[in-house]
């Protein structure tokens, strides 16, 4: 597919017609919108020129525009060279009543002189290539024409007015990214496009072994897939790569709408398919021929959180790929995804090391025995991210009163977000109620409590695990079930953090100290310790005789096992990654 852009406008073409660009609100904007802004993160790696989200194109921005499945390679998108706007329409309509998840294109295309313009069109169900056209007389004026003719019949909205709430019963307006992604780039080897000779050496990687495995693992394509597939996103539809986050905003301000009906008894069932319409528009969904479901429960919205979460690490995870691309002839593809990550420190561990035998022992003596989980451990990393440590040491948490080493999971596809931008609360947008106890950062004291999140079947059986370091203060406030309110509860007690109590938790505590000095003053659960054969010659040759966990005779503890949330990112710092197979 051709990727040019328009950047001249030909003398012999005429000025569009429709408002002026002086009207259109964003142009007058230097800055781009906050949502915009975040679309890539900031790491060590050079980025490229930014582009703002509203279909806008900046000078100098590398742009991959492409033009949509059946248009001749010889057109391309026309992006005007006065204000940058890109005239290109994705547009959506879902209608569960009517079994209908339908798309909608609209391109103004150039040909390559310059001299020809007209508007594409291709609609059908989404999973389908559906019909196409080609509409007008080839001037300039009457392209516009029809392609602002058609995003008002489609939308009900104008095309200057696009960024506006969606109209009912019409095609919703998705957002797309157009920073290059670099699909279609030379393989990471070096080798040329025409895959004769490399055209350059491939550099040699300088991460040890156990890093670049691991590289391999949190950027691994096939598992990025297998994510969204199990999650039911349409990746087809919308690809990642052209996912922005503006889009993923939009959704999680549509499901904190859905979450405020069921909070109202007056509310009626159009109103949940309304919105869940809405939604679906947004964030494409593939549900073949079934008919999208209607999200109108707290069981429906909390699997759709978790994908909006999952597609903004996913998000962070692909612009550190498109980045390890573009440097691929000066760093080695592994050595870029590292360095994307902003870690100050990722040691791997020698398994004959007690500090390595000691958090072995921690996984296992952690797993609770409603669990059936076998760990086999492939690694052990001690991390820090840059400028954890020391935004923990300056806040007010670096005066502990009851700090813990506890674990937390996620996907391994979630990881180059996780590591990246560090454990994050939910955005403001996201519904509260999507939240057990509030939106926070939870952790567990069982490993088996936070594997359960890892999703393992979706990355070949394997699982990353986190060790955090989170000051909890005293005293938490302590619930046995689920209050939505929770972190504002917390705040108005003096609480820093919550214990969400299980009917399973540890018996006692001990000094951390012996997996690290560094962690002399954080406690860890204390269980009675059996030798691996292992690690005959480690320091756990002294057995401690305090039982394992056990029951806590807590009334009503809807929870099996403990859960912390705590309600500030500056509370927790990251301090091992465990690989793990189960």
């Amino acid at each position: 597919k051709s990727t040019r852009s328009s950047t001249k406008r030909k003398a012999s073409s005429p000025l569009p017609t429709g408002p002026t660009p002086a009207k259109q609100p964003k142009k007058a904007k230097p800055e781009p919108p906050a949502a915009a802004a975040a679309d890539t993160p900031t790491d060590p790696v050079k980025s490229a020129p930014k582009i703002t989200e509203a279909q806008f194109a900046s000078a100098g921005a590398k742009l991959d525009i492409p033009i949509d499945d059946g248009v001749a390679s010889s057109w391309h998108v026309y992006v005007d060279p006065d204000t940058g706007i890109i005239y290109d329409a994705s547009l959506n309509q879902t209608n569960a009543s009517n079994n209908n998840n339908k798309f909608y294109r609209v391109q103004l295309l150039e040909d390559a002189s310059g001299a020809r313009h007209q508007t594409w069109t291709r609609w059908g169900r989404v999973g389908e290539h559906g019909q196409t056209a080609m509409l007008g007389d080839g001037s300039l004026e009457d392209a516009f024409s029809h392609f602002e003719k058609k995003f008002k019949d489609k939308s009900g909205l104008k095309w200057d007015d696009r960024g506006e709430k969606p109209k009912p019963k019409k095609y919703v307006f998705v957002e797309r990214s157009y920073l290059a992604d670099d699909d279609e780039a030379p393989a990471q080897s070096g080798a040329s496009p025409d895959g004769d000779e490399p055209a350059y050496a491939p550099p040699k990687c300088t991460l040890d072994p156990p890093v670049q495995s691991l590289m391999e693992l949190i950027f691994n394509p096939k598992h990025f897939a297998n994510t969204m597939q199990a999650l039911n996103y349409d990746a087809n539809k919308l690809p990642l790569g052209k996912l922005s986050k503006a889009t993923i905003t939009k959704g999680f301000e549509i499901l904190k709408e859905l979450s405020a009906l069921m909070n109202n008894s007056s509310v009626t069932f159009n109103d949940f398919e309304q919105l869940s319409n809405q939604y679906y528009s947004y964030i494409p969904h593939s549900f073949g021929r079934n008919r999208p479901p209607i999200i109108r429960t707290l069981e429906m919205l909390k699997p759709e959180i978790d994908l909006l979460d999952s597609l903004s690490d996913l998000k962070n995870a692909d612009e550190i790929l498109k980045k390890a691309k573009e440097s691929a002839s000066q760093i080695h593809p592994l050595d870029s995804r590292f360095r994307g990550l902003g870690m100050q420190e990722m040691q791997a561990l020698s398994p004959s090391s007690s500090e390595f035998a000691e958090i072995n022992q921690y996984l296992h003596k952690t797993c609770g025995s409603t669990h059936h989980v076998q760990y086999e451990v492939q690694d052990i990393f001690r991390i820090q991210r840059e400028g954890e440590f020391e935004r923990f040491d300056k806040s007010e948490y670096s005066v502990g009163s009851d700090r813990r080493l506890l674990w937390h999971g996620s996907r391994s596809s979630n990881f180059g977000g996780i590591l990246s931008q560090g454990l994050r609360i939910a955005p403001p947008e996201a519904p509260v109620n999507g939240y057990m106890f509030g939106k926070g950062i939870y952790l567990a004291d069982m490993s088996s409590k936070s594997a359960g999140y890892c999703c393992a079947y979706n990355s070949d059986g394997h699982a990353l695990l986190l060790l955090c370091e989170a000051e909890l203060g005293k005293p938490m406030q302590t619930l046995t079930g689920a209050s939505y309110q929770a972190a504002e509860t917390a705040k108005e007690m003096g609480s820093l953090s919550t214990l969400g109590q299980g009917r399973m938790a540890p018996k006692a505590w001990k000094d951390a100290g012996c997996i690290h000095p560094s962690l002399t003053g954080t406690t860890m659960v204390c269980f009675h310790i059996v030798t691996f054969g292992q690690h005959k010659n480690s320091n756990l040759t002294q057995p401690d005789t305090t039982e394992d966990p056990g029951d806590t005779n807590v009334a009503g503890a809807s929870l099996y096992y403990n859960e912390y949330i705590c309600y500030d990112v500056a509370q927790i710092r990251l301090r091992y990654l465990l690989r793990v197979k189960m």
